[in-house]
């Protein structure tokens, strides 16, 4: 099986709080919470971009 399409790049936790403007801790609570998947690969662990989106999506704060 082939594999053309470039790779996915997944967010640690600190890029992650780097790219929402929040702190690591703040990341770890969601994820602790099971608000925001992620994937724990040895020591640390990586959150999907498409779950970030989705993550986002649910906390859009609609207009009156």
């Amino acid at each position: 099986m082939e594999r053309n399409a470039p790779p996915i790049t997944f967010f640690t936790e600190r890029t992650l709080a780097t790219y929402l403007a929040v702190s690591d801790r703040t990341i770890r609570n969601w994820i602790r919470r099971g608000e925001l998947p992620s994937y724990k690969l040895g020591a640390s662990r990586r959150i999907d971009p498409a779950d970030v989106d989705a993550f986002l999506a649910q906390r859009r704060d609609e207009p009156a």
